[in-house]
């Protein structure tokens, strides 16, 4: 990554303007079919291309030479310092980028999740049924934009009056990162409905996998952190190929490509059973997703038993100092964490470094390379761990936002702003403030 971005690149991006601008030229001369040369192409129609790569730091850009990355830093709006919800973990994230609220509002606060309202613990959950809120996808589809989503988390069979365009029915974690994106391609590449799509979001695994494997810091990074980048110009390359057969001079593609989190080096691992001291209790149900752990008590009657167990578990917890607890009702405001059903009676959240596993079984801490444990994880609170914060980036075409450093900007601003780039209003709940992608300001308020 270049040490300075200067605003001003104007030779070099003109350059590699031209470079992505010609195989539109040839198109425009030769007779093309399926481009619609009415009114709507005179007036000019904006697609969003959004794509997540799942756990990029954005210290990763240091490491290893990133050119598409930069490319898109350079003629694009970025930000080295974007901020997600709590728990900084993949699927609360990714539902709050899209939805525009806190876990507490949209209704999955973990990777997994038990519900009182039905007993039941989903781990990883697909269905974009169990939203509480309305995502991005919706919004647009009520105001007429049609929209394609794969493989975003809770994206999958859609159900309902209003829904995706084009949807999953279900992950399938054996696809490689290239093939995942390429399902964003064919949807894009063979719909042939009017009004053309206009919103289409994708997922991949990216550097998340091997920043859990090896952590954060090791040298196995430097490849995952080439591949990605690399990855993302194969994407790119099919991106502009459909770009120039579908749409005219006059449309404006972004691209916009956001992840979810960052990722810390882990040492230790937590058994949450033995650390607030409750280990064969049947009655007592806890469901952890990297350092954080909602315990619910829901089989245990009445009040008064409920609240003496949370008493135990507490002091239990404190007497390690790695370990936070926090009753129902006093997690912190900021966090908008907690839900009505899904989130526990007690609630406790491990500092950097420590991650909750059931590997560890005759103690309360083991070191991750006794217990075959993650050497990476995230999850952790970003505004006391900053290794939480990502990478946000939006590239425009055929005009150049032209290098904007956008400063701080927070995972609740997207849904507002990719709604405004499409010209909807944003779902009721999404109050953020979007990001002001040309000037660089008004950032950093939600």
């Amino acid at each position: 990554m270049p040490a300075s971005r200067p605003r001003a690149f104007a030779t070099l991006a003109a350059a590699l303007l031209i470079a992505w601008a010609l195989p539109a030229c040839i198109a425009e001369t030769a007779p093309d079919a399926t481009r619609a040369d009415d009114a709507q192409a005179v007036e000019g129609r904006t697609v969003v291309v959004w794509i997540s790569i799942d756990g990029f730091r954005p210290d990763y850009l240091e490491r290893v030479p990133t050119p598409t990355l930069d490319r898109l830093m350079r003629e694009g709006a970025y930000s080295l310092s974007h901020e997600p919800v709590f728990p900084s973990l993949t699927f609360p994230s990714h539902v709050s980028m899209v939805t525009g609220v806190t876990p507490g509002v949209h209704g999955i606060p973990g990777n997994a999740y038990y519900d009182t309202a039905d007993g039941e613990t989903r781990r990883y959950p697909p269905e974009a049924a169990l939203l509480d809120a309305e995502a991005i996808w919706i919004t647009a589809e009520r105001q007429g934009v049609r929209t394609g989503v794969k493989d975003w988390p809770v994206s999958h069979a859609q159900t309902g009056d209003v829904r995706a365009s084009h949807f999953g029915t279900g992950y399938v974690g054996s696809l490689s990162d290239d093939v995942r994106l390429r399902q964003v391609i064919d949807v894009w590449s063979n719909d042939t409905d009017e009004p053309p799509l206009q919103l289409l979001m994708g997922y991949a695994v990216a550097t998340d996998r091997p920043g859990h494997r090896y952590g954060p810091d090791a040298p196995e990074m430097d490849n995952a952190i080439a591949e990605t980048d690399a990855l993302l110009q194969r994407f790119l390359d099919q991106v502009m190929t459909v770009w120039n057969e579908k749409h005219g001079p006059q449309d404006t593609l972004y691209i916009v490509i956001t992840s979810d989190h960052g990722m810390s080096e882990v040492h230790s691992m937590v058994n949450p059973f033995h650390l607030l001291g409750v280990d064969g209790r049947r009655d007592v149900t806890i469901v952890n997703s990297g350092n954080v752990a909602n315990v619910f008590l829901d089989k245990i009657e009445p009040e008064s038993a409920r609240q003496a167990m949370v008493r135990h578990m507490t002091l239990a917890a404190a007497e390690h100092d790695f370990a936070q607890t926090y009753p129902r009702g006093a997690t912190p405001e900021r966090w908008g964490f907690e839900h009505p059903t899904r989130t526990g009676d007690l609630i406790v959240v491990l500092d950097k470094g420590y991650t909750f596993s059931g590997r560890v079984r005759d103690a309360v801490v083991g070191d991750v390379h006794e217990h075959d444990g993650p050497l990476g994880m995230h999850g952790y609170d970003p505004a006391t761990n900053p290794e939480m914060n990502t990478i946000a980036l939006f590239w425009r075409y055929p005009k150049p936002l032209g290098g904007v450093d956008l400063g701080h900007t927070h995972a609740l601003q997207l849904h507002p702003t990719i709604a405004r780039l499409l010209n909807i209003d944003p779902a009721p709940k999404a109050t953020a403030a979007p990001i002001e992608l040309e000037v660089g300001v008004g950032v950093g308020a939600y």
